[in-house]
Order: C-alpha cells, then structure tokens, then sequence
C-alpha cells in the first residue's frame, strides 16, 4: 500500500468513527458503561415499550432480571448475570459475574448505564475457586492468589467479560433504533 493511500485509509477511518459517535455519547472506563442514544424518533412511552421488548428478548425471564420497573418515570432496572469460561489444567473454570443494567427513556433519547459488575461465584469442576476482582489490570499484590490464574489468562477473562458487556449496549442500541413494528401488513 502507498504512503498516501494509507493516509486516506486512515483519515476515511477517522471520519467514519467521528460520524458514528456523534450520535452516541460514550462513556466507559473499567467496567462501568454510560452511554446516551441520542437523536432517536421515539417518545418516552415508545422507548419505554421497546426498552421492555429488549429485556424479554435479551434475558431468558424478564421477570427474574427485572428489579424495579417505572414506566412513568422511564426507568427500569436489571440484574443479569453472565458466566465466563476458561479451559485450562484439564478444567472448565467457570466464573459468574453479576451486574446491574439501569435504562432510562426520555423523548427522543435513551440511557443505558451498566455497573457493578463483580464476581459472584467461581467453581472448577466440584471445587470452589477464587472470586476474582474485576478490572482493566492484573492485581500486583498476590495476583496468582487473588485471581486463580496467571496475569495472560486474567486480561483474557475479563476481556471476554467486557465483550459480552458490550454486547448488551451494543444491541440496546440497535434495537431502539429500529422500528417498533417492522412489518405494518402483518
């Protein structure tokens, strides 16, 4: 590739990400996500239905997950949990993370803040194993002992956390931005 070529690639990158972000406002730091969507067609009640939508779609029970729910206010709150696995030492270690998801609607945007994310069960076969902290960072004091694992397969657990982390936005995202009803001759 030529020199000015890459420059193009990566001035088109650029643009492309300053146009996707202007509509989304993204805050992530650790394992806490603030993300406003914003400029959305929808009114609160509209937003509010589809927010309900994607929970019964996303969580085997909304029932289970839901903790508080507040149509009048526009917020509904969820705890979900999502289980990481790492196979190692002949073992599944299975690890369960557990997090709250708060939604909040307005006219014509949306929040989605995800926090308290920690870990709430940890097992490898029959055996307990150690809770691990969850964070950007292998613990320097006593890591090995603190985690159960070594500083590689730490930063690899807790990015498969963050992915599925992600995902949920991600898809929060995509759903509010879509039609409520996709085929109106239904």
């Amino acid at each position: 590739m030529a020199p000015n070529s890459l420059t193009k690639s990566k001035i088109l990158f650029i643009l492309i990400a300053v146009v996707l972000n202007s509509s989304i406002s993204y805050c992530q730091a650790d394992f806490k996500w603030d993300v406003i969507i914003e400029p959305l067609d929808n009114t609160k009640d509209e937003l509010y239905s589809k927010t309900k939508l994607f929970i019964a779609e996303m969580w085997k029970s909304a029932q289970d997950v839901i903790q508080s729910d507040d149509a009048e206010s526009g917020v509904v709150l969820v705890k979900g949990i999502t289980v990481q696995n790492l196979f190692f030492q002949m073992n599944d270690h299975r690890w369960t993370y557990a997090y709250t998801i708060k939604f909040m609607m307005k006219d014509k945007k949306c929040r989605i803040i995800i926090d308290n994310v920690y870990c709430d069960a940890a097992r490898c076969g029959i055996h307990e194993w150690p809770h691990m902290p969850v964070s950007d960072k292998y613990p320097e004091e006593k890591g090995l002992k603190t985690t159960g694992v070594n500083e590689v397969r730490y930063l690899e657990l807790m990015a498969k956390l963050k992915t599925d982390l992600q995902t949920i936005v991600n898809s929060y995202s995509d759903y509010v931005r879509k039609p409520l009803i996709e085929d109106a001759d239904w």
